[in-house]
């Protein structure tokens, strides 16, 4: 009986992927996103008005199924008008949401843990009167810099304007609000200085 559940279980898991492979391939194709060869596990959102270029292996766990730490629902990547995101070579990223109104741009090898967040963007008027009677109109944005061989820790959230240097990690759950040099732990909110590599 156990033979015949995990034979069931196994054909389930190939159908599965083969959906979840068919529909990202889509949706790639549909949101005009340049890629190279990847491997996704579970389905990602994008909705491209602007750019999005991934370089090759990129790697991708979209979904609870896929991640052990849980985290966000599924990977969003979303540009605006004439927005460009740049991703190199050999990143990953798990369950986690960018958020380009300008430019960020990611380096190769960076890893991007469960939901973090990079937004090159406020969103919204720091103005109250700009915000609720003016449609909005004075929002800041600054382009993200993340730089080779980053890793940024599970629920880090990373904001407009800051540039993270080359081989540089990023503490779980930091809100990482002003640039960072290479070769540096950063942790905390806001984060800070812990330690050289």
């Amino acid at each position: 009986m156990r033979f015949v559940l995990r034979k069931i279980h196994s054909v389930q898991i190939k159908v599965r992927q083969f959906y979840d492979s068919l529909a990202n391939k889509l949706m790639l194709i549909r949101e005009g996103v340049a890629i190279q060869e990847y491997k996704i596990n579970g389905i990602l959102f994008v909705k491209n008005k602007g750019s999005i270029n991934i370089g090759k292996g990129f790697r991708a766990n979209s979904g609870v199924a896929y991640t052990p730490i849980g985290g966000d629902s599924v990977i969003r990547l979303i540009t605006d008008n004439h927005a460009v995101l740049e991703i190199g070579n050999n990143v990953g990223i798990s369950n986690s949401t960018i958020y380009c109104s300008k430019s960020i741009r990611i380096g190769n090898h960076v890893l991007i843990g469960n939901s973090c967040r990079i937004w090159d963007t406020n969103f919204h008027s720091i103005d109250p009167e700009e915000r609720c009677f003016n449609g909005d109109n004075d929002i800041v944005s600054a382009p993200v810099v993340i730089e080779d061989k980053v890793f940024i820790g599970g629920g880090a959230t990373i904001l407009k304007g800051v540039t993270i240097g080359e081989n540089s990690v990023i503490a779980a759950g930091s809100v990482v609000t002003k640039s960072i040099p290479s070769n540096q732990i950063w942790g905390g909110n806001p984060a800070q200085f812990i330690r050289n590599l």
